[in-house]
């Protein structure tokens, strides 16, 4: 009878000690997952400064996405950190290293400046973080001489809009001598050199070239010295309210109606418009989007952004979603394991052909550069509202195709 006592005794403390070490693997579990650091995203962009809508499109593109995945992925919270660059190198260098150093993100997206851009990238060459450019274009950050396997960048170069531009306005209008205008820094030079070279490849000629300084409030020197005898059209890049000031002096000093105005996207850009004003009509610039662009997969992120942001989306709300979509789709991928950088940055060019962004499928080349979808967008006015209609399709362009006028 003790015996049988005995082993049932046994038996009862066995199967406790079952339950409370299988309570124990469950409770161990649970804060395990609950444990799981969040991937942290930081946001480096000019929230003030002259590009405050570039960065607030940048910001609203990655919120859109993160919310439409639940603000999670891998398994892992996404957690986002926003720094102010100011639209300065210096500052961008500072707030960079707080996000890395401080913080300890695991992805940066930023900035947009390029000159911001060059001023970061050794550092983040030599950082184990995956940064996502998505607005700084100028053609350095991407070429065979400064590219990096943690490094991506989801705006075109200033090579693969600008200088098809120059060919497609030699070959579909009459002009054929052009004033070139941009602000005095690297993308402002740098894109108008790609149009100079596709434009003089073709046959045109640039007969004189002017370049006032970023933050320039009174363009009226500037416009006198473009305006030379024996120019049909003036080619410019201007951004954010340099931009601004730069198209309505351009009309209402009257070069408009005898010097049509052409140039990259900047110069119309669709958050400035409003600002413009009517003086913007009738500007022809190469873009990568256009929110007008009528297809299925554009058509809903625009839905999403007007009923989560109130209004529609730029390019720069794309770029900042295309960003989020390829931490979301690396993340996933790996079950938010993040620790091995090279590994992340291999998942981010494997998953990538999988990615539908609201322009098109999404492709890298070997050198970690978006290819795009390049537009000529036309600013006319619909329903009482300035917009950029898409007139004219250049085709799909990576980098490596036009980038040999410079890269010998």
């Amino acid at each position: 009878m003790a015996g049988k006592k005995g082993k049932q005794a046994l038996i009862w403390l066995g199967l406790l000690g079952g339950f409370f070490g299988l309570i124990f693997v469950l409770t161990g579990s649970i804060l395990s997952a609950a444990e799981k650091p969040p991937i942290k995203v930081g946001l480096l962009l000019p929230y003030t400064g002259t590009m405050p809508l570039q960065a607030k499109g940048v910001s609203d593109g990655v919120e859109l996405y993160f919310a439409e995945i639940g603000q999670k992925a891998g398994g892992r919270a996404i957690q986002v950190i926003k720094e102010d660059d100011e639209n300065n190198p210096t500052v961008g260098l500072t707030k960079l290293k707080r996000l890395v150093e401080q913080h300890k993100v695991d992805f940066v997206v930023g900035p947009v400046s390029s000159a911001v851009g060059l001023a970061i990238h050794d550092y983040l060459r030599a950082q184990k973080v995956i940064q996502i450019n998505p607005c700084a274009f100028t053609r350095e950050l991407t070429s065979p001489q400064k590219w990096s396997p943690n490094i991506f960048r989801v705006v075109e170069t200033t090579d693969q809009t600008n200088y098809p531009m120059g060919k497609w306005m030699y070959k579909s209008t009459p002009h054929r001598n052009v004033v070139l205008t941009a602000s005095d820094f690297s993308a402002g030079h740098h894109s108008v050199e790609a149009f100079k070279a596709g434009f003089e490849e073709a046959g045109g000629k640039v007969i004189k070239e002017v370049y006032p300084k970023l933050g320039t409030m009174d363009f009226a020197s500037f416009i006198t010295a473009i305006d030379v005898k024996g120019a049909d059209a003036v080619y410019a890049w201007y951004a954010g309210t340099d931009a601004v000031r730069f198209v309505q002096q351009y009309q209402e000093f009257g070069l408009k109606k005898r010097l049509p105005l052409y140039g990259y996207g900047v110069i119309a850009d669709d958050p400035y418009l409003p600002s413009i004003g009517d003086a913007a009509l009738g500007v022809i610039t190469s873009c990568h989007y256009a929110w007008t662009i009528e297809t299925p997969r554009n058509s809903a992120f625009v839905k999403a952004y007007q009923t989560k942001w109130g209004e529609v989306p730029s390019r720069y709300s794309e770029f900042g979603y295309v960003s989020a979509q390829c931490i979301g789709a690396a993340a996933e991928a790996l079950k938010g394991d993040l620790e091995n950088i090279a590994r992340v940055s291999e998942t981010i060019r494997k998953v990538a052909p999988k990615i539908e962004t609201p322009s098109g499928p999404l492709a890298f080349d070997g050198y970690n550069q978006r290819i795009v979808n390049v537009y000529v967008e036309k600013v006319e006015k619909r329903d009482g509202k300035l917009v950029n209609v898409v007139i004219d399709q250049l085709g799909k362009v990576a980098q490596t195709d036009v980038w040999k006028w410079w890269n010998k």
